[in-house]
This record gives C-alpha cells, structure tokens and sequence, in this order.
C-alpha cells in the first residue's frame, strides 16, 4: 500500500512539475494546468505512464521518481541540473524552455516524489 501511495504522489508531483516546467508558471498556479496531459505528452516515452521506466527509458538511464533511495540521495540541485542541462543523447536540455526560477520549482517537485 505504501508503494501505491508513493506512486501517486509521485505522479502528481511529477505532473505539477511538469506543468510549471513546460508553461513557465509557478507551482501554485500549476494546479489548474493539465499537468498529466503534459506528463503523458512529453515525459511518459522514457518515463512510462506511471513513473516506472518503459524499456527504452530503462535503455537511456530514465528514473524511477518513486524510488525511495534516488530520492534520498538525489538533491534538488542535482535535480535542477538535470533538467536544464540533459544529458546528450539521452535527454534532452530544457534551460531554453525555463525562464528563472522555473526550473527550481520543477526540481523541488520532482524531489518530493
């Protein structure tokens, strides 16, 4: 039960993240965006519906964002450099996408996963 918990959680995080990620609007204003439609749109390939890494996701190194033990040593900064930064020909960069301040809220939301 406690894995389904953490599961929605996570999605939930990882969609308002999303949302604020992709729109360029805060967190608190996030909620009223679709943010499983932007999940599904733009994360689910490599992250898989829901949060666990599809094969190709696995093959790329994609996260588990339920995983516990990533989320203990894994911190927002860690988080923030990933999403703007990428990692070449495994993900892409989205720092052209962030105006300031956006990506940290996206890293915070993908930490309490």
């Amino acid at each position: 039960m406690k894995n389904k918990s953490t599961l929605t959680l996570a999605l939930f995080s990882v969609t308002i993240g999303a949302s604020a990620f992709f729109f360029g609007t805060s967190v608190s204003k996030a909620s009223n965006i679709d943010g499983m439609k932007l999940y599904l749109q733009h994360c689910k390939t490599c992250h898989g519906v829901d949060g666990n890494p599809t094969d190709l996701g696995v093959g790329l190194g994609a996260r588990k964002f339920a995983d516990a033990e990533w989320q203990a040593k894994t911190s927002d900064e860690r988080i923030i450099e990933q999403i703007n930064e990428g990692t070449p020909e495994m993900m892409m960069p989205f720092k052209e996408k962030l105006t300031p301040g956006r990506s940290e809220g996206f890293g915070a939301c993908c930490q309490r996963v």
